[in-house]
């Protein structure tokens, strides 16, 4: 079986996100979403862009099933669309916490920042994030 380290590393991070309760991707479809419909010159694609946010965002409201999912691909011949199930569920989540980053600096400044980086630390949900984006680079 290839890719065990990978899958190891997909079912720990999976657990991870789906004991901290994980649901940022969805975040950021729905951000996509609204900026996408904001844009009025779009408006002949909207049916196509809905349609392709809606499947993503399934994908990326499963979270860590999905990256569990992604994990157990990685050790079959369907190694591309175990990266693309991981890429999706673990990349959105990246997008949402780089604009939760600049959201706090935003507001707090850098005493946001500190209570940031104090709740990643002390949060089973980063470690999860982490260990699935490893994951996806590691698989072959």
């Amino acid at each position: 079986m290839k890719n065990q380290t990978p899958f190891a590393l997909c079912l720990l991070g999976g657990l991870f996100l789906i004991l901290a309760g994980y649901d940022h991707g969805i975040r950021t479809i729905f951000l996509i979403y609204g900026v996408v419909h904001a844009i009025s010159a779009l408006a002949p694609y909207y049916l196509i862009i809905d349609s392709i946010l809606t499947i993503l965002g399934l994908i990326a409201w499963s979270g860590g099933y999905a990256v569990i999912l992604g994990g157990g691909l990685l050790t079959t011949s369907h190694v591309r669309l175990g990266k693309f199930f991981i890429m999706i569920s673990a990349g959105f989540g990246l997008i949402s916490f780089i604009l939760t980053i600049l959201w706090f600096f935003i507001a707090g400044g850098w005493v946001g920042l500190l209570f940031l980086a104090w709740l990643i630390m002390n949060s089973i949900w980063a470690l999860g994030l982490v260990l699935t984006i490893i994951a996806r680079s590691m698989a072959k």
